[in-house]
């Protein structure tokens, strides 16, 4: 009977061990990483209009100007203008991004 019962504690001791259930997790907070993930998304789309609209000559973006998603960048049809508002909502993103102590840098 004490052989029965050593062998099942130290199988059960084995098995905590090779699985690890004993480990510490450290604690992530979410709701920061989900906040940070938004703001990466915004930053991207930002990134793609202001790429759109450089590669785009000024007298085909006044005509398409309807054309060209603007997530909340700019209300303009001007190329210099769109391109100051896209910079400006860059810098924007970033410092809330900064502030919320994101690791990853969107370029």
């Amino acid at each position: 009977m004490k052989n029965i019962l050593l062998l099942t504690l130290s199988t059960l001791t084995m098995a905590t061990l090779m699985t690890a259930c004993g480990q510490v997790v450290p604690y992530v907070n979410t709701d920061t990483s989900d906040e940070c993930a938004t703001v990466n998304k915004k930053l991207i789309k930002v990134n793609n209009f202001t790429k759109v609209v450089t590669e785009t000559r000024a007298f085909h973006l006044e005509e398409s100007a309807s054309a060209v998603v603007t997530p909340g960048i700019t209300v303009s049809n001007n190329k210099r203008q769109m391109l100051r508002d896209a910079a400006k909502r860059k810098r924007e993103l970033e410092a809330e991004h900064q502030s919320l102590g994101c690791q990853t840098v969107v370029e």
